[in-house]
C-alpha cells in the first residue's frame, strides 16, 4: 500500500502520496471527492497511476523521437517526476511542501543543477498546487511542465460536460473512443467546466502556461483536464521555459468546486 498525507481543514481534505510522484490522490470538497484514482494503479510500483493529479516534469507531452535536444538525452511521456519520489521538506496544518528526489538516473536524464519543490495548499473550496524550480547552476534549465488533473465522470456522461474554454464542444467528447485534444485557454487563465455528479469545477492557472489538454479513454470514469506550459515538444522549441542561472521560477494551478 502507498503512505500517503492528509491534510484537512474545515470541510477540505486533500491526500497527497510523496513517493509516489508527490501525486495528489484526492480532493473532497463539501462531501465530493473531485478526482478519479485507479488505486490498482498506485498500488503497483510497475505502473503509471491512473488518477489524481500528477505532475509532469520537466515537461508535458511527449518529445519528438523521445529525445531531448538541449540535453541530448532521451526521456519517455511527460517526463519522470510523476515516477519519482519527492521527499516532504514542511508540513502545516494547510500546506505541504516537497523536494523531488534526484539520484543518477534523474541526472542522466536531466543534466542540469536545480531544486525542484512542489507545494500543496488547502483552499476554501479545494487546492492550489505549486512547482518552483530553482537553478542552482550557471547555464539555463529547460523545462515546459504542466499538470494532469482527472476528474471523477461516469463515463455514459461524458458527453454531458460543458466548460467555458473555446474549442470545448460535445463532439470531441463521449465514451465511445479515446479522445485527446488541445485546446487553448482564456487569457485570464480562468475557467470553468460543469462536471455531473460533481456540478461546477473552477480551475485556474498561471498566466504563463497557454495550453490545455483533454483526455479520456472509454469505459473509464474520468476526464482530464490539463493545463501545461504548451503542448507536445514545447521544450524542445523556443516556446520552453528557460529559468535562469541564480534564478527561480514558480508555476501554479487550482483547482475548486464551484458553490
Amino acid at each position: 500500500m502507498s503512505a500517503s498525507v492528509r491534510l484537512v481543514r474545515g470541510d477540505v481534505a486533500v491526500g497527497i502520496v510523496p513517493h509516489r510522484g508527490a501525486l495528489v490522490t484526492s480532493i473532497v470538497a463539501s462531501g465530493k471527492e473531485l478526482l478519479y484514482l485507479d488505486r490498482a494503479t498506485l498500488d503497483d510500483p510497475t505502473k503509471n497511476v491512473r488518477g489524481g493529479i500528477p505532475v509532469l516534469f520537466p515537461y508535458a507531452g511527449k518529445l519528438e523521437g523521445g529525445r531531448l535536444v538541449a540535453a541530448g538525452t532521451s526521456m519517455g511521456q511527460h517526463g519522470f517526476g510523476r515516477n519519482r519520489p519527492w521527499a516532504v521538506q514542511e508540513q502545516s496544518e494547510g500546506a505541504l511542501r516537497l523536494r523531488l528526489v534526484q539520484d543518477e538516473a534523474t541526472r542522466a536524464q536531466f543534466p542540469y543543477d536545480y531544486d525542484a519543490d512542489y507545494v500543496v495548499t488547502l483552499l476554501p473550496r479545494g487546492a492550489e498546487v505549486r512547482l518552483r524550480v530553482r537553478n542552482r547552476g550557471t547555464g539555463p534549465v529547460p523545462l515546459s511542465p504542466g499538470w494532469h488533473p482527472y476528474f471523477r465522470c461516469p463515463a455514459a456522461k461524458k458527453a454531458q460536460v460543458t466548460g467555458s474554454v473555446e474549442g470545448f464542444t460535445a463532439d470531441k467528447l463521449g465514451d465511445d473512443r479515446e479522445f485527446d485534444f488541445g485546446l487553448v485557454p482564456p487569457l485570464t487563465r480562468e475557467t470553468e467546466f460543469q462536471v455531473p455528479e460533481l456540478g461546477t469545477v473552477r480551475i485556474a492557472f498561471s498566466q504563463e502556461m497557454r495550453h490545455m489538454q483533454c483526455w479520456s479513454q472509454p469505459g473509464r470514469d474520468f476526464i482530464c483536464l490539463e493545463p501545461f506550459w504548451g503542448p507536445a515538444n514545447t521544450i524542445n522549441t523556443d516556446a520552453r521555459l528557460d529559468v535562469a542561472p541564480a534564478s527561480v521560477s514558480e508555476l501554479w494551478m487550482r483547482i475548486e468546486l464551484g458553490g
